[in-house]
Parts: structure tokens; C-alpha cells; sequence
């Protein structure tokens, strides 16, 4: 069961909606929660057809702050619908809040005024092709639709979700674990391979080995990387510092979003991969292992070694020598004087 969070409707919102309904004009409002109440943004004008304007949403949209937007739909009678844009790197605490905010914004304004809620985490959800796509999910997922998984994604995953209690969090979507990816982490800490790559089947709902490799250098890690497809990586990183051989257990959550050359992930897959993240990297501790240092990227060309590096062995502050005051006369230990 979800929470609400009880963000209530402001009344300038109130006052936005309901011109927006009454002017047939405005094509659009975006809402965001601001001092704990939701507010208007900005609004725009319809320009075209319901498609058409799409191509307005990712230009208002920010990568790593959630909001929603209020689409009014091309109908005779006035009927929105609700774009829940929540970024991948947006904060797990804002992941929560407009999670568990956005039936608060329908029923505050009026439910029978929504007629579809679309889900995405990169702004080409929302365009026109994005659509599209949006709408030949819940064709082919009829009776339960592609908005409808990822709705219920949303509220039982998205990183941190409170299910009652004082410490009552559970972290993201639990899977099964097959036994050959607790094998492969086990032959990745005993030292006998480097590279272990996992991944989600999406259908079975279960985390697995998708290989394993022995790897000669660290860019042969970014050719391990998918353009299509999100995946979670486990590299044995075997590098040098300060004269010493050190090997340092990496963990990396790769995802493209049709940045640098990708292909964005279709949508339920990248939820889906999101809010594992966590219960991936607690396989590596239960095979007897740690995680020295944990990247999240889009594409081959975001692993940069010297970055990682720095991440593994930052820079201690040079220490500056605090200046000492003087002992008055007659305090501390004694002291030789030259006598003259």
C-alpha cells in the first residue's frame, strides 16, 4: 500500500487549473513542490495539435529535478493528462515525495479531469515519438498497461520507500537472485576472473549472470558497456598506489538514455533496473565481498579512469601547522637563559 505524502494544492495552482479549463487556450501547466505545497511553474499556450506541441515538454524539463505536467489533451471536454517526469539522479527523497504526491494532485483538483498518466525518467519520454510508444505499450499490455506497471513501480520502488514504522524502509525492488551470479561474484572476490556483468530478466523477474570475462586493461571495461540495454557491472580493478599493487572491487550501474550515441532503454525496464540498484550491490556482500567504489553512467565514454582514481584514493589535505602561542611569564616549563 502507498503512503500520501499530504503536499496539498496551492492556491495559485488552483486558481492556473482553473483558467486552463475555462480559456481552452493553455496547453499546458508544469507543477513542482516547493515549500511543501504544489505550485505552478510555467504554462504554455496550445500551438498545434496534441502531438505536435509535445515537442515543448523536454525543452521545460531539468535532469535531475522531478515535476509533473498537466497536458490538456485535444477533446471536446476539458481532459488532461499527467506527465510524471522523476529523473534517474534526481534524490531519492524527491523520488519518494512525487511518488507518493501524485494522486494528491489529481484529487485535490479533480480525478474525473485526468484521463492518462504518463511515466518517464529522461525528457524523450515525453515527445512526440515517446508518445507513441506510450501508446502502443498499453495496447499490447492490455488488461494491466505499461503506465499501470510503471505506476505501480513507482510507488513500491524508486530507491527508499517507507512502508510504516519508525525505520520501516525497504530499499527498492527485491528479486531473486539466481545462484550463478552469487557464483560469479564469489570467483570474482577469490580472484580467479575480474569482470562480472549482471542483469534483470524483466519477464521472470529474477537478477542473474549475464557473463563474465577476464579483462586485460581498464578500457576494455567501457566495451563491456551496452548502448540498448541498462546493466550492472563488477570489475576487480587492479591498479597502482603509492608503490603497492591494490585491487579495489568497482560497481557500476549503466544505463543509456539516448545520450553520446545510446539507445534509451524502454521505460519499465530502466524502473526496473533503478530500483534494484541497491539490492544488486548488497549480492557482492553476501558473497563475501565489498564495494570500493560505486559509478552510475549512460554511455562507454562516461568510465574514466583517472576519475575513478581520484574516487579510490582522494587527496589527503595538506595538514597546516597551527601556530603556538607563547607561554606568559611565569606559565609552562622552564626555560635556559643565557646569562650575559
Amino acid at each position: 500500500m502507498s503512503h500520501s505524502s499530504g503536499i496539498p494544492v496551492g492556491s495559485g495552482l488552483k486558481d492556473a487549473f482553473g483558467k486552463a479549463l475555462t480559456s481552452n487556450d493553455i496547453r499546458l501547466i508544469k507543477v513542482q513542490i516547493e515549500n511543501e505545497q504544489l505550485v505552478d511553474i510555467t504554462s504554455e499556450r496550445i500551438h498545434g495539435s496534441f502531438e505536435d506541441d509535445l515537442s515543448k515538454v523536454p525543452d521545460l524539463l531539468d535532469k535531475d529535478k522531478p515535476c509533473y505536467i498537466m497536458y490538456r489533451m485535444d477533446s471536446s471536454d476539458p481532459q488532461f493528462a499527467l506527465l510524471c517526469y522523476v529523473p534517474d539522479k534526481s534524490k531519492v527523497k524527491d523520488k519518494m515525495l512525487y511518488a507518493s504526491t501524485r494522486a494528491n494532485l489529481k484529487q485535490q483538483l479533480g480525478m474525473n479531469f485526468f484521463a492518462d498518466d504518463i511515466f518517464g525518467t529522461v525528457p524523450g519520454d515525453f515527445s512526440k515519438e515517446g508518445y507513441k510508444l506510450h501508446v502502443e505499450c498499453k495496447k499490447m499490455d492490455a488488461p494491466l498497461t505499461a503506465s499501470e506497471q510503471i505506476k505501480q513501480l513507482e510507488l513500491e520502488s524508486g530507491g527508499d520507500i517507507y512502508r510504516g514504522g519508525a525505520s520501516s524502509y525497504v530499499h527498492g525492488v527485491a528479486f531473486p537472485v539466481e545462484s550463478s551470479a552469487i557464483d560469479a561474484l564469489k570467483k570474482l572476490i577469490s580472484g580467479s576472473l575480474n569482470y562480472v556483468q549482471i542483469e534483470i530478466d524483466c519477464d521472470a523477474e529474477k537478477i542473474k549472470c549475464d557473463h563474465t570475462n577476464n579483462l586485460k586493461s581498464f578500457d576494455d571495461l567501457k566495451k563491456e558497456v551496452r548502448m540498448d540495454m541498462p546493466r550492472f557491472h563488477f570489475y576487480a580493478y587492479k591498479h597502482n598506489h603509492e608503490g603497492s599493487s591494490v585491487t579495489s572491487f568497482v560497481y557500476v550501474y549503466s544505463c543509456p538514455d539516448g545520450s553520446k550515441g545510446t539507445k534509451s532503454a524502454p521505460v519499465r525496464m530502466r524502473m526496473l533496473y533503478s530500483s534494484s540498484k541497491a539490492n544488486v550491490a548488497d549480492i557482492i556482500k553476501s558473497a563475501g565481498g565489498n564495494i570500493d567504489a560505486r559509478l552510475e553512467i549512460n554511455a562507454p565514454e562516461d568510465l574514466v579512469e583517472q576519475e575513478l582514481l581520484t574516487s579510490l584514493h582522494p587527496q589527503q589535505a595538506e595538514q597546516t601547522k597551527s601556530f603556538a602561542k607563547p607561554s606568559r611569564p611565569g606559565k609552562g616549563n622552564a626555560r635556559l637563559v643565557k646569562k650575559t
